[in-house]
């Protein structure tokens, strides 16, 4: 079996995040991710080098998700992989490269600071739709010989 493996990218939002909708009314998350580079020095110290910019999108729900949860200057990490994008622009053929994300998170490993959150509207409708005496827990059916192993 072949592990599947994505790449993991930290740093902050450099710019402030952009939804947009593509054609097909699929929303698209772009934002700048910032890489500062730094050299050790033989005294312990750092010295800052510069920073590296790239091009940080989402599509669909977590594009959405993120744009509500993320705002310039988070420190973040985004889960995902590189992808060339090739286009015109101006008569001009133009590659780029970007970091296609499914999922981006807070970096806790960060300075400590707290996040908070308004309800979600998919959730309130979900709150709404569930009867008070509906089931909080359920689980799947296991075999009888889990049963008979107290499993």
């Amino acid at each position: 079996m072949e592990l599947r493996t994505k790449t993991a990218l930290t740093g902050y939002l450099s710019r402030t995040p952009q939804l947009k909708r593509l054609p097909d009314g699929l929303g698209l998350f772009i934002g700048q991710l910032g890489q500062k580079q730094y050299r050790d020095e033989a005294d312990g110290s750092l010295t800052l080098l510069g920073t590296n910019y790239i091009k940080l999108v989402l599509l669909g729900e977590n594009a959405e998700e993120a744009f509500a949860d993320f705002v310039e200057g988070d420190d973040v990490v985004a889960i995902g992989g590189f992808k060339t994008r090739s286009y015109e622009h101006r008569a001009q053929k133009v590659e780029e490269r970007e970091f296609q994300a499914v999922k981006l998170l807070f970096d806790t490993t960060r300075a400590r600071y707290q996040v908070e959150r308004k309800p979600r509207r998919r959730m309130e409708v979900a709150r709404e739709q569930l009867p008070i005496s509906a089931a909080v827990e359920s689980r799947a059916a296991q075999p009888a010989s889990a049963q008979a192993l107290g499993r």
